[in-house]
């Protein structure tokens, strides 16, 4: 990948998903088809995007491999350098002239099996959560440690180029009045969710892994 200078990656842009193009603006924009992992498989630009993409001949191939559309509102002056940085940032198959069934088989991580990719992340979610409970068993020694040695020296501890310091966050146990508050906002955001009033901004897409692990 090169560098993608003064320009939001996929995962910043606005986006829909690739069944729903009449929420599309009909506006000059370059647009990415990508999936929900972020993965960008054809990189386009038009000076009418909506309906470019409700005529567009690859369609068929976006729907196989990718689940939503990114565009970045462009000047039409713009449109080619645009399309050409990203392009040349991502690389995307579909505007390498790649086979779908190619491009299926490239977007296993590190060309590693479902199956292998499960195995992974679980073993990944292991390590995490072992490293999780060991912070914390460190954190109150390092607490000790730092505001002796700062105490002792009257400056921040340096370690291997990192400066350590302690900060304190404190818990708030609010009034009666503020509790009430907030229940009645929780109330007026799932009011407006279900009545179509509050707009989504952002949408991110995430496994769950339920149950003991065993490895």
């Amino acid at each position: 990948m090169s560098e993608l200078l003064d320009l939001p990656l996929v995962q910043e842009l606005a986006n829909i998903r690739l069944n729903n193009l009449d929420a599309l603006p009909d506006c000059s924009a370059v647009y990415l088809v990508a999936d929900d992992a972020n993965r960008v498989y054809y990189v386009g630009q038009s000076s009418h995007l909506q309906l470019s993409l409700k005529n567009c001949d690859r369609f068929e191939d976006f729907l196989a491999v990718a689940s939503k559309l990114c565009w970045l509102v462009c000047d039409e002056a713009e449109l080619v350098e645009i399309e050409s940085d990203y392009i040349n940032y991502y690389n995307p198959p579909l505007n390498n002239n790649i086979d779908i069934e190619n491009i299926k088989k490239n977007t296993i991580a590190s060309g590693m099996t479902p199956e292998q990719q499960l195995e992974r992340y679980l073993e990944i979610c292991t390590i995490i959560k072992e490293l999780e409970k060991e912070k914390e068993e460190l954190k109150q020694n390092i607490v000790a440690f730092v505001s002796d040695y700062k105490q002792q020296y009257d400056t921040n501890l340096q370690y291997k180029g990192v400066t350590f310091l302690v900060s304190e966050r404190k818990s708030w146990e609010y009034s009666p009045t503020v509790k009430e508050l907030e229940e009645k906002v929780k109330k007026l955001k799932k009011q407006e969710e279900k009545e179509g009033i509050a707009t989504i901004s952002k949408v991110s897409v995430y496994p769950i892994v339920r149950g003991e692990l065993t490895l």
